[in-house]
């Protein structure tokens, strides 16, 4: 009877140990040694001080600024403009230079006449995009968004931006 005492008591202080350093025994079994982003992230923000996060002013959709930069969910977005930065909706974002999707930098997209639709579609003058996608074929002057992830234009059917034929639709 002692020793099943004894073993529980070295289990218990074991645990006890673990929580209390912090330490966290799911990922020594589990890790497979790869850098991971999460690893990455939970770095970035354990090696800041509190007068770093003092300084920053956060903004809706996981975009943070502080006095010199841009940040997505913890991470630096390169080139952009801090003064003219501006969030959107659906985790769309800009700048006079560039947009951003999910703090990714969509290639040849104009910020001035860019617009966010809904249900993760956006639009410039000369293209549309679906969650920071271009659509390939997609007519901007007849362009609309239905409900539900659906859209239209003259020629196609859109579902979560991708092209569905007409018959497949309720």
């Amino acid at each position: 009877m002692t020793s099943i005492s004894i073993y529980c008591l070295l289990l218990f202080i074991l645990i006890f140990e673990y929580k209390v350093l912090g330490l966290n025994i799911e990922r020594e079994f589990y890790d497979d040694g790869s850098d991971s982003s999460d690893d990455e992230e939970r770095e970035f923000f354990r090696k800041r001080p509190y007068s770093y996060w003092q300084n920053r002013k956060i903004r809706n959709g996981g975009y943070t600024t502080d006095s010199f930069n841009v940040y997505f969910m913890g991470r630096k977005i390169d080139g952009t403009s801090i003064l003219s930065f501006e969030v959107l909706n659906d985790g769309y974002a800009k700048d006079n230079w560039s947009v951003y999707y999910m703090g990714n930098k969509i290639p040849n997209a104009s910020s001035m006449p860019f617009e966010v639709l809904s249900y993760g579609y956006a639009k410039t003058s000369f293209d549309v995009y679906f969650n920071g996608r271009k659509l390939d074929g997609a007519n901007i002057l007849s362009f609309q968004v239905l409900d539900d992830g659906y859209a239209k234009d003259n020629f196609n059917y859109y579902y979560m931006g991708k092209k569905v034929h007409r018959m497949y639709l309720k």
